[in-house]
């Protein structure tokens, strides 16, 4: 079974100086990654605060030291990719080769009216998505030899990264979400892949899908010549996976999860009141380790 290994989600809805005591907070609990969310705007209320994502990691990669920190999502509504493949050997550098890029899809449709851009149909979202991950994973590679791409979407000429990041041969990437097409990207060029659960789906049901889900990314691992356990798995625990419902529920998902295949875990930095279980969670974590 893979090393078990955990991370908080710290979205940027505060001041900076509050953010950074979040950041060194969650490195003292000694939690793997360090997490921030990539959206134009708070996801509820466009009134409240809501840092750039990219903007965040920077000053994050300078206010901690060990901690493994990434976006929990990188936007493509957001930016070229092009323009992540460069953001992300920055941050990689900034960090001394602590970057964990995690690319999602890009869902929010207020993300599409913030960039002036036509809301894409899922066929064209997932189309865009295969081609987005090329042209990252090739700009991040290209500081060995200059890369071209040619797609529907996106195109670039002749990109050369300098100067090349400090993880050779590029920062792992992780592809988030659930569809079948994120998937097979994973399984096809990604070092790791991240699902979620959302809505009502009573615990038993999450458990189930994300296990067939496991078997289905085994498969297609396979089919592309790939060990499988090659690929991390993790999730991030929202609703209804709640890891502070009760006193063990934190251990109960953890559990349940690992033995249906996944092998890390994200909490979110919760409120103010709660804090106090966020560091019940790093102590159980502990104990999760040793087995």
């Amino acid at each position: 079974m893979p090393e078990l290994r955990f991370g908080v989600l710290v979205v940027p809805d505060a001041p900076f100086p509050t953010l950074a005591e979040r950041w060194r907070r969650v490195e003292e609990l000694g939690f793997d990654f360090l997490f921030v969310a990539d959206h134009y705007r708070h996801t509820r209320d466009p009134s409240l605060t809501w840092f750039e994502g990219w903007t965040v990691l920077a000053a994050m990669a300078l206010q901690t030291s060990t901690v493994r920190i990434g976006p929990l999502v990188a936007n493509p509504i957001l930016r070229g990719p092009a323009v992540l493949a460069k953001a992300a050997a920055a941050v990689d550098h900034l960090s001394n080769g602590r970057l964990e890029l995690a690319i999602g899809k890009g869902v929010e449709e207020f993300d599409h009216q913030a960039t002036g851009t036509p809301l894409w149909s899922p066929r064209e979202r997932g189309a865009r998505f295969r081609e987005y991950m090329q042209v990252v994973d090739g700009g991040l590679r290209s500081w060995e030899t200059p890369f071209s791409f040619e797609g529907r979407y996106y195109r670039t000429q002749e990109t050369s990264l300098a100067p090349a990041p400090v993880q050779r041969p590029r920062p792992p990437i992780t592809v988030g979400g659930q569809s079948l097409t994120v998937r097979r990207v994973a399984a096809e060029r990604a070092d790791c892949w991240n699902t979620f659960a959302l809505g009502d789906m009573p615990f038993h049901k999450v458990l189930e899908t994300v296990r067939h889900q496991n078997r289905e990314l085994d498969e297609l691992c396979a089919e592309v010549g790939r060990e499988p356990a090659k690929l991390r798995r993790s999730l991030v625990l929202w609703k209804p996976l709640d890891p502070w419902e009760t006193p063990d529920a934190f251990e109960r998902i953890v559990t349940a999860f690992s033995e249906a295949g996944i092998a890390e875990f994200i909490v979110m930095w919760p409120h103010e009141d709660r804090l106090p279980l966020l560091e019940r969670t790093a102590a159980t974590m502990a104990a999760l380790r040793d087995g």
